[in-house]
Order: C-alpha cells, then sequence, then structure tokens
C-alpha cells in the first residue's frame, strides 16, 4: 500500500495500458480505478489546501487533470474488451450447453435401451460419450447444475441398472477413484495457498472437474466425497472468514472515518477568531486528515458518502477561514502601509546624533508600532526586520557614542587629577620659596649687625654666611622644580 502511495497519475495510467492490453482482469482494472481516482482527489485536496494556506479564496480554486482522460479512455477500451469478451463467453457457454444436452439426449437413449443393445457396445458408447461431454466447454453457472445433475443420474443408472461384467464396471470405478483421489489432493494442498482468492478459484475449478467424473464403487463414495468435502471446507472456511475479518474491518474504519467528519463538524463557524486561533485550527485540520489518509477503506456501499462527507466538511471549514482571510485583507494592507510609514520615520532617523531627542521620538514610533495589528503574513518578517534594523542602527550609534564619550570623561578625570596634582605640588614649592626667600633676607639682614664690630674675624658671622650660602643654593633647586612643574601645567593646558 506504501508503495502505491507513492505512484504518480501517469504511472498509474501505464499500469491500466498494460492491463487492458494483457489478461483485462476486472478486480485489478477495478483496483487500478480507486486508486486513480483517490489519488486524483489526494492530489486535488492536497493542491486545495496549499492555495488556501497561501491565503487564497477557496472558491477560486481550480483543478485540471490531464490524465484522466486518457484513463477513461483505457476504462472505456477495458469495457467494451470485457463486453466483448462476455458475449464471446457467453456464446460459447451456450454453444456447450446445447452440445451437451445432444449428449444427454444419447445418453439417455443408451440407458433406456441398455438392456436391450448389449453391454460392450453400450460401454465404448458411454466412454465416447463421456469423453465428448468433458471436450464439450462450460456451461453457464445459471444452467449448469441442473444439467451437471442429469447427467450424473443417468451415469449411475447406467453403471446401476445395465448388467455388465465386473471387470469392466471395476476398470471404470477404478479409474473414476484414481482421478477423485487426485482431486482431494489437489484441494488439500490449496490450503498452504497464500491468497485466499486464488485459492477459491482453483477450488470452483476441482469442484467442476469432480462434477464431471463418473462414479466410484458405492461403498467408497461416501469417504471419498467426504475427504474431498473437508478439504473444501477448509478453504471455504478461510475465504468466508477473510471476507468477515474485512467487513469488520471496513466497518471500524468507517466508525473512525464518521469520528473525524464529526470532529471537523463540530468545529463552531459563527466563532470569532484571529490568525492565531485560526491557525491553531488549521493545524489540528491537517492532522486530522493525516488521520484520514492512515485509515484503510469503508464499506464499499459507504465509501464514496463517507469521503463526500468528510471533503465537505473540510471545505466548509476552509471557506470560513478564506472568508476571514479576505476579509480581514484590506485591514492587513493599511496596517502595512502604516508599519511602512513608521520604517520610513525610523529610517529618516537613525543617523541623527540628537540622541536625547531622537530617542524620544523612536521610542514614540516603537509605541505606536505596538498598537497596529497584524499584516499579511509573507510580507510580516520584512517590515519587522526593516523596522528593528532602522532602530538597532540609531540605538548602537548611541550606545557607541556614550561609550566614547564615557571613555573620555575617564581620560579628562584621569588628566585632570595628575594636573590638580602636579598643581598642588608647584603651589607646595612656591611657598617653600618664599619661606627661603623670606629666610635669607632676614638673615641677610641681621649679618648687618654682626659686621660692626671692627676688623676682627667674628665665627659666628662666618657661621652665618656659610647657612645664608646654603639656604641661597635650595632656593635656587626649588626654582628649577617649580620651572619643571609649570612646563608640565603649560602641556597639560595646552592638551585641553
Amino acid at each position: 500500500m506504501e508503495v502505491e502511495n507513492t505512484l504518480t497519475l501517469e504511472q498509474i495510467v501505464a499500469q491500466l495500458s498494460a492491463q487492458v492490453a494483457g489478461d483485462n482482469a476486472r478486480l485489478e482494472v477495478n483496483r487500478i480505478k480507486n486508486l486513480f481516482y483517490k489519488t486524483k482527489e489526494q492530489l486535488a485536496e492536497n493542491l486545495r489546501n496549499e492555495w488556501v494556506e497561501a491565503g487564497n479564496p477557496v472558491e477560486e480554486f481550480t483543478f485540471v487533470c490531464p490524465e484522466e482522460d486518457a484513463f477513461k479512455a483505457l476504462l472505456e477500451e477495458s469495457k467494451a474488451k470485457r463486453a466483448s469478451d462476455i458475449q464471446q463467453k457467453e456464446a460459447e457457454q451456450e454453444k456447450a450447453y446445447q452440445r451437451k444436452k445432444d449428449l444427454l439426449d444419447q445418453l439417455r437413449k443408451i440407458v433406456d435401451q441398455a438392456e436391450e443393445t448389449g453391454v460392450e457396445d453400450n460401454i465404448q458408447l458411454v466412454r465416447q460419450l463421456q469423453q465428448a461431454w468433458r471436450e464439450a466447454g462450460e456451461v453457464a453457472p445459471s444452467k449448469y447444475a441442473q444439467l451437471v445433475k442429469t447427467y450424473q443420474a443417468y451415469n449411475e443408472q447406467f453403471y446401476d441398472l445395465v448388467k455388465i461384467s465386473n471387470e469392466l464396471r471395476d476398470y471404470d470405478f477404478k479409474k473414476n477413484l484414481e482421478a477423485k483421489e487426485k482431486l482431494c489432493e489437489a484441494a488439500e494442498k490449496l490450503a498452504d495457498e497464500k491468497q485466499l482468492n486464488v485459492a477459491f478459484q482453483k477450488l470452483q475449478l476441482l469442484h467442476n472437474e469432480w462434477r464431471e467424473l463418473g462414479p466410484v464403487m458405492r461403498e467408497q463414495r461416501e469417504a471419498l466425497w467426504e475427504r474431498f468435502k473437508n478439504a473444501s471446507d477448509v478453504i471455504n472456511k478461510k475465504h468466508a472468514a477473510f471476507y468477515q475479518e474485512r467487513k469488520s474491518q471496513e466497518s471500524e474504519n468507517l466508525a473512525k472515518k464518521e469520528a473525524l467528519c464529526a470532529a471537523i463538524e463540530a468545529i463552531p463557524l459563527d466563532v470569532e477568531r484571529g490568525y492565531k486561533q485560526w491557525d491553531e485550527v488549521t493545524e489540528q485540520v491537517l492532522a486530522w486528515q493525516e488521520d484520514w489518509k492512515k485509515i484503510g477503506f469503508a464499506p464499499k456501499k459507504n465509501n464514496t458518502a463517507i469521503y463526500e462527507r468528510f471533503r465537505k466538511a473540510c471545505d466548509t471549514l476552509f471557506e470560513a477561514k478564506a472568508a476571514f482571510y479576505k476579509q480581514n485583507k484590506e485591514i492587513l494592507s493599511a496596517n502595512l502601509a502604516k508599519k511602512r510609514s513608521l520604517c520610513e520615520q525610523a529610517e529618516a532617523l537613525k543617523d541623527s546624533t540628537d540622541w536625547n531627542a531622537t530617542t524620544q521620538k523612536l521610542v514614540a514610533l516603537q509605541k505606536e508600532w505596538k498598537t497596529i495589528g497584524a499584516v499579511p503574513h509573507k510580507s510580516s518578517d520584512a517590515v519587522w526586520k526593516r523596522f528593528v534594523t532602522a532602530c538597532d542602527a540609531f540605538f548602537d550609534a548611541k550606545k557607541a557614542a556614550q561609550k566614547q564619550q564615557k571613555e573620555e570623561r575617564k581620560a579628562a578625570y584621569k588628566e585632570a587629577k595628575s594636573t590638580f596634582s602636579l598643581q598642588k605640588e608647584h603651589d607646595k614649592l612656591m611657598r617653600a620659596y618664599d619661606k627661603l626667600s623670606q629666610e635669607i633676607a632676614t638673615r641677610e639682614n641681621n649679618i648687618s649687625f654682626l659686621s660692626k664690630g671692627g676688623k676682627n674675624t667674628n665665627p659666628l658671622l662666618e657661621q652665618m654666611l656659610q647657612t645664608i650660602q646654603k639656604l641661597k643654593q635650595d632656593k635656587q633647586d626649588l626654582y628649577q622644580k617649580i620651572v619643571e612643574l609649570e612646563k608640565q601645567l603649560k602641556n597639560d593646558a595646552q592638551k585641553q
């Protein structure tokens, strides 16, 4: 079944063409016919679902099957060929019927005159009639039962009423026994046949052959027939059980399909739904359609009706969905136009460096975006990506600028801190410098008092002069340090 489900319509047409050119078996032709239209309906259903899923109205869906004309032509050819075969077969059956009626008349006359005409001549003639009977061909079933019943009766009358020698009688009985034992063996082997239909058809042919054979010895008849009947019962019971099981399975399949139909029909159509709700309903129905495909055939009398019911339920639901999409198409288009307008506004602002004002404007656009409803599904991702890209471009640039400003402030702070330290050190040195200047001035002033003592050397004066000399050297060192600090402060000021 899985292989058949993968066949294309062209391959199925090729199968029918080969069958019509061959034995043109009716069951096989019907199987191929059911497969073709099931595949065609499935193909149409899949295409219709894709059409509706794309947002198109279901009433505008059309499906053309170019393979159907060739397929119908082959069906007509098969029908005509079968009609011709039936007509030919009926003619052959009628011819065989007339031939066997003539043979029955001859056999009846032999039976009626058996005692008068003699045994030897009659037995040979009866054998010839039996051979001619077997070669006469098949008779229509409606006429065959009574015809063969009369034939068997005449044969039995001939062997029972005509007094022939035991040797000849036993010879015929032996031949018939051997032939009927072979039929029993053939019937018993049919129990191993895997295809029940084939086994059942072969059994019917064996029964036809059994009826054509003459009798066996009276004491062997019942046991031999019981053996043949028991072998036949095995096949007949299997055949009946197979069809009973298939009938039960088909009834179970019908119940499952009716449940799926009821489930879809139970979905209310007068309830307001949004896109998300319709998507959920669609997903559920598509899942049920997959379940339907896995269920086998329903009973033949119900199969078409239950499929029509299922298809109608699905079509009604998807028509309601299509009406919803059609009704909202203008709204979706209007929403798309609004969102595209917001995209244009965002794109016009994305390169702005007026960070605060532009941020407020873009935030306002984002809030407005949220108030706008859905847009057509095929445009949803693209328009959203366009809007987000414009907004992200601005906010990424703003973030980068803020990061740069932060780094610059950090560097400026670090530099200002360094400058402050230098300035603090400069001020400290200037105070020390002023203090040394005052101390030197004070000591030089005191020298004038020490030098008034005359020409004699004054040790205290010498010590004072040395101290003043050292203070002046310290002052000169401070001056150099102050000069260096002032150069650094000047450089820092120029950098700023």
